[in-house]
């Protein structure tokens, strides 16, 4: 049983790496929230969920992709 969890954390911890890089690449201005959506192969939807729950914010204005990177910055060092 304990196995089946360090598994199933493993696989969260992996998705949620990936997530944040595709997220970086949003704050940097690169591409569209939909289009790292599309990339990360998840629904938009969920994609939004993820930035909500984690206080990531969305991409208005040069600021707000500072704070988004600041706070990946802080998701990772946390983990």
């Amino acid at each position: 049983m304990a196995l089946k969890v360090k598994k199933l954390a493993k696989k969260a911890s992996i998705k949620e790496t990936r997530i944040l890089e595709g997220l970086e690449g949003y704050y940097k201005g690169k591409y569209s929230l939909g289009y790292a959506a599309s990339k990360l192969k998840i629904p938009l939807r969920a994609l939004m969920e993820f930035m909500t729950k984690q206080a990531l914010p969305y991409y208005w204005e040069e600021e707000d992709g500072k704070r988004g990177l600041k706070r990946i910055l802080e998701i990772r060092s946390a983990s």
